[in-house]
């Protein structure tokens, strides 16, 4: 019986004109790792039980030391009954642990891998001497090719790698894109953490998302902002594309012209013996009054005496504007 190749789907990329996620073609490192590539597939299809595709104990397999995952998937407790049903159809790529002789490190497959260990099964898999360039220019166009990885996970994964100290071209070999996509990836990945785990994996927000939230994240004050809002109860139980949703429209308003100009007109104000002040502030549309008593005064009990005499306030007001006084 022939074996499928496990690597067909990257293979065929190179052979229909090198292109990768967008039709981009491949580059730098990640045009000489595929010829690399290619020649282990040829291997993997022509062994069913040799050297190349061998059963490991998923307990010696450790995770990537990159990350490119945020959770299994919504549909990681099916994928885990059809493996159980009909076995590991495709098998992973591991290669020699770089630190301990006895071990191996998952480059790809770690679906497969978690749901080997869940079974108790061996996992299959293609065991492969990688440098690291390697092992992340692979995990990465292997995720790309499966097109299932959300926006927010491939900046992080793309954060993750700049902070290993990768160059560009590696950069854009392991994500399959150009420099434009790349620099708004880095830039999405560069909001604060406190305010990207709010959102999970985010299968569901795309990248004009995220990127709008960046920009208005880059206004002073309005990270400091952004946490306080997220941390509150009214989005304690909301969906990611709810928290996001909210959060960018909350953010437009505190930086509006009109919230700038209230802030910029700001008057204060406090009696002779200090236990009564107000705050004051306002536009054309809107003018905000805000009463603080100390042990002495009582600030609601002004501020209705206050409220009593508006109609007479604005009666003098409109006399003093027709005398041209105001």
């Amino acid at each position: 019986m022939s074996k499928k190749n496990p690597f067909e789907g990257v293979i065929q990329k190179k052979r229909s004109g090198g292109a990768t996620t967008g039709n981009l073609p491949m580059m730098g490192a990640g045009r000489s790792i595929m010829g690399s590539i290619e020649t282990l597939a040829k291997q993997a299809g022509q062994l069913v039980e040799g050297e190349t595709i061998i059963e490991l104990d998923p307990t010696e397999v450790d995770p990537s030391f990159i990350q490119d995952r945020l959770d299994d998937g919504a549909d990681f407790d099916d994928f885990v009954k059809s493996i159980e049903k009909n076995g590991q159809q495709t098998p992973a790529l591991v290669r020699p642990h770089p630190t301990d002789p006895k071990r191996y490190m998952l480059v790809f497959g770690r679906r497969r891998w978690k749901a080997a260990r869940i079974l108790g099964r061996k996992l299959r898999a293609v065991v492969k001497k990688l440098s690291e360039n390697e092992h992340v220019i692979l995990q990465g166009q292997e995720n790309a090719a499966r097109a299932n990885l959300s926006y927010l996970e491939r900046a992080r994964y793309a954060r993750q790698l700049s902070e290993h100290g990768f160059d560009t071209d590696t950069l854009l070999s392991a994500l399959s894109t150009d420099n434009a996509t790349l620099s708004k990836l880095l830039s999405v990945a560069g909001i604060s953490s406190e305010i990207l785990d709010q959102f999970g994996a985010a299968h569901s927000i795309g990248r004009d998302r995220f990127y709008e939230l960046k920009k208005l994240l880059d206004r002073p004050g309005s990270a400091e902002l952004a946490k306080e809002k997220l941390s509150s109860a009214e989005l304690a139980q909301a969906s990611p594309e709810q928290k996001l949703k909210t959060l960018v429209s909350y953010l437009k308003v505190q930086n509006s012209p009109t919230r700038k100009s209230i802030k910029a007109k700001e008057r204060a104000w406090a009696s002779v013996d200090n236990n009564l002040s107000a705050k004051s502030a306002g536009n054309r549309r809107k003018y905000l009054i805000t009463l603080n008593s100390g042990k002495g005064a009582d600030a609601e009990r002004f501020g209705s005496f206050l409220s009593d005499q508006l109609p007479e306030l604005y009666a003098k007001f409109l006399k003093a504007t027709e005398a041209g006084e105001q």
